[in-house]
């Protein structure tokens, strides 16, 4: 799909701004029938989640690099390095295409805070400097779509920095399908939407926690990994070094 829009550039800006606009989407959250909103919650709610695990007055160890992976849904770098002035960021990534647009999008005061890695290939993300440096790698809306095969080996390729210091972290954000009955069926039956349509658009299947926690479990047996669900369907998931 993704190369179809490529060679379509007018019906492929047309899928962005949509899954744009689905990302910044506000869900209200009311019991049916009811006029009284209980809450607002956004129904992409990464770069928030994102923000807990990220110091805002920096780092007691001294690392200060932040490196995220991916983007096909954007970069949170984007975003954040206009929030976080005592870090630097890096994004990596194998589309061109998709680092010039999020280059664009950073605001000139904090450009020199942030580059832009084209990698030869989606799994060659680790750079031999990250163990001096790195302070958490960022993996947001990415995994969603891949096999637990790649999804592992990109994980394991990390792992080298983990080993070097027990403080650097990755941080993974994606989206949960929720256990059957978990919440009202007029909630459900969006989140059953949900997943039939990335089914039927992407040929995948939306993991639900245990089978995270399952796919998690085969990068490394001593990987700690801490899971913390927030914002209905949404997961951060911190993967931090227990005994490597």
């Amino acid at each position: 799909m993704y190369d179809w829009h490529t060679t379509h550039p007018e019906k492929g800006d047309r899928f962005r701004r949509a899954m744009r606009g689905v990302s910044k989407c506000k869900l209200l959250s009311a019991q049916p029938f009811s006029c009284a909103f209980v809450d607002v919650i956004a129904l992409d709610p990464a770069d928030s989640l994102l923000r807990k695990h990220i110091p805002e007055n920096g780092p007691s160890s001294g690392r200060t690099k932040i490196v995220e992976i991916g983007g096909r849904y954007g970069f949170a770098s984007t975003s954040l390095v206009a929030e976080r002035a005592k870090l630097c960021f890096e994004v990596r990534c194998d589309s061109q295409d998709f680092l010039q647009r999020g280059e664009a999008l950073v605001p000139p005061s904090s450009k020199e805070r942030i580059n832009f890695t084209k990698l030869t290939s989606s799994l060659e993300v680790f750079s031999t400097s990250d163990s001096t440096n790195v302070l958490a790698y960022v993996v947001r809306n990415v995994f969603w779509n891949w096999t637990d095969d790649d999804a592992v080996k990109l994980l394991q390729a990390l792992l080298p920095t983990l080993r070097d210091v027990s403080s650097s972290r990755i941080l993974v954000t994606d989206g949960v399908s929720p256990a059957p009955k978990q919440f009202p069926p007029h909630v459900e039956i969006a989140y059953r939407r949900r997943d039939i349509t990335t089914m039927t658009m992407h040929n995948v299947k939306q993991r639900t926690q245990a089978e995270w926690l399952k796919m998690f479990a085969r990068v490394h047996p001593s990987l700690k990994v801490s899971l913390n669900t927030q914002h209905l369907d949404q997961a951060d998931i911190s993967i931090g070094q227990d005994v490597l």
